[in-house]
């Protein structure tokens, strides 16, 4: 399975779309961990957590070709002069009717099951999918249970600015997606 691959079976996991870009990232993010499938997307740290120029190009690739749709939705301008707008993902007719073709790759069922147990588990909106991916990547960076506070203190080291409940709250989530055990759970 390629990467646009990948992203088109993620959309069509999420019910054929995901409103944002961080959102789409941080799904990727946590469907490659569950799925065990990672075409190469190669996630590093970035301002909002876990961060993969290769879905990126999948995504702008799918929208060249007409299988995904790319809307812009304007919030305004914000005091210091920034534009606030979200980019939403949809999966587009033609999107839709490569859905057969690309169900008879194994890896397909792998990558819907995985965004069905991420929205089971709560289907966090983007600043808690954020967190939770911030909080894993920490884990998996340190490969040892940690506390919530060493959590926090390790995201300072990536610019991440994350509170002690949102990690609480973040672990709660990666229990309920098995990724992380009770004796890994970080304590206060």
């Amino acid at each position: 399975m390629n990467s646009a691959q990948f992203m088109i079976a993620l959309l069509h996991g999420f019910d054929g779309s995901t409103p944002g870009r961080t959102l789409l990232q941080k799904r990727a993010y946590f469907v490659s961990l569950l799925s065990g499938i990672d075409p190469g997307l190669d996630f590093g740290a970035h301002f909002y957590g876990p961060f993969s120029p290769i879905v990126e190009g999948a995504v702008t690739q799918l929208k060249d070709m007409g299988f995904v749709q790319e809307q812009t939705n304007e919030f305004g301008v914000t005091s210091d002069g920034f534009e606030m707008r979200r980019y939403d993902y949809r999966l587009t007719a033609q999107g839709n009717q490569i859905l057969p073709r690309l169900e008879g790759i194994p890896e397909f069922d792998r990558v819907v099951e995985s965004a069905k147990r991420i929205k089971n588990a709560g289907d966090p909106d983007y600043v808690e999918l954020s967190i939770a991916a911030k909080a894993f990547f920490i884990l998996s960076k340190q490969n040892r249970p940690m506390s919530v506070s060493e959590i926090t203190k390790e995201a300072t080291k990536f610019n991440w600015t994350i509170g002690e409940q949102q990690v609480k709250k973040s672990v709660d989530f990666l229990q309920a997606l098995g990724l992380t055990g009770e004796a890994e759970q970080p304590s206060s």
